[in-house]
């Protein structure tokens, strides 16, 4: 990215910083781009989260330039962050990103099988992440008894099995690094969205030319999970009425279907097109599938039933995923061809989709 400097004072700084929030209200919030991933308000304490978008909860606006820096839907230096995080850069029929190896993995802890989502390899990564201590916590988004999300600081198996499986509606999960950071973690693992990896992988690149320092330093592996699309808190109003929310035991999607599975056994079936009315915004601009930019991504398509596509992008990833087979957390094979394409179409159809929605 090609950065303008200006003048202030005696510090040279990146013109973006002359930004501030009511830029990033101006250009995100109005715009209906923002994604709720909470990125600007998990390093600036002067933004809360009110009524599912930022808000400015100080008289004056400062103009540091911080929110409007690291927010995912201002500007995205792709090329930049891929250069420092993966060494090299993808070119446009990348539409995975940049990875180093893709397989089909599930748990082999039969009490992860049971509340994880697919493969259940997530938090069987990360219970070895923390038994190596390569971390010494895990930021997830969690749900109370009626699938309201929050966020969960992870620091014991028990806690990562709490977390497990996959919560389809919008939360500004990226606050719960901060939540860490201010419990005192300094090895932090983070589990979410390709908007949220966006975001923190952006502070992560920003540091460098910040007049200040971005507390990041800590975050220390990013699983990104598929995503093609994600849905407002009024989802799980509409759900409701089909079935009670302290009944659910678990949401998957397959296909063009929600499934809901209640504590008795059964499953009901929601058409996804009854769903698009509580699509998030901020999906609309998002062309990002796989989670290109985390450290490992995971999500079901490409493998068999009761398997996970994991995709390694990083070294310590790669490591990561290697170390829990070899130490019985989960079993991994190779992809096959015909799983992979499909995932790659998948990646495709979400870019065109975006490319039609802003002609």
């Amino acid at each position: 990215m090609a950065v303008e400097i200006k003048e202030r004072g005696h510090v040279r700084l990146p013109a973006f910083l002359e930004r501030g929030f009511s830029d990033l209200r101006r250009e995100v919030v109005a715009r209906r781009r923002c994604s709720m991933c909470g990125t600007c308000a998990a390093f600036c304490d002067k933004i809360g989260i009110e009524d599912g978008e930022p808000r400015f909860i100080e008289d004056y606006d400062t103009v540091c330039g911080l929110c409007y820096t690291v927010c995912p839907r201002t500007f995205l230096p792709r090329a930049e962050i891929e250069q420092k995080i993966f060494g090299k850069v993808s070119n446009d029929d990348d539409v995975l990103g940049v990875y180093r190896a893709c397989y089909e993995a599930r748990t082999k802890k039969a009490d992860v099988g049971e509340r994880g989502q697919d493969g259940g390899v997530v938090t069987s990564i990360l219970a070895y992440a923390l038994a190596t201590e390569a971390i010494d916590c895990a930021v997830l988004t969690t749900a109370n008894g009626d699938w309201r999300p929050r966020t969960e600081v992870a620091r014991d198996y028990e806690a990562l099995k709490e977390g497990a499986g996959t919560k389809y509606t919008l939360y500004p999960s990226v606050i719960g690094v901060r939540e860490a950071q201010e419990e005192g973690c300094s090895a932090i693992a983070f589990v979410g969205l390709p908007c949220q990896i966006q975001g923190l992988r952006k502070a992560e690149t920003a540091n460098a030319n910040q007049p200040y320092e971005l507390r990041i330093d800590g975050v220390k592996l990013l699983i990104g999970l598929f995503c093609t699309k994600n849905y407002n808190e009024e989802l799980l109003d509409f759900v409701n009425e089909q079935v009670p929310l302290e009944r659910v035991k678990k949401f998957d999607i397959k296909g063009k279907e929600l499934l809901v599975y209640d504590n008795d056994g059964g499953v009901v079936s929601i058409s996804l097109n009854d769903l698009e009315v509580f699509v998030g915004d901020g999906c609309s601009v998002c062309t990002d599938f796989t989670a290109e930019l985390a450290d490992i991504s995971v999500g079901s398509v490409g493998s068999a039933e009761g398997w996970s596509t994991v995709i390694t992008r990083t070294e310590r990833g790669d490591e990561l995923v290697r170390g829990a087979s070899e130490s019985g957390y989960i079993e991994v094979k190779d992809i096959k061809a015909k799983g992979l394409e499909l995932i790659k179409r998948q990646a495709v159809k979400k870019r065109k989709r975006v490319e039609e929605t802003e002609l």
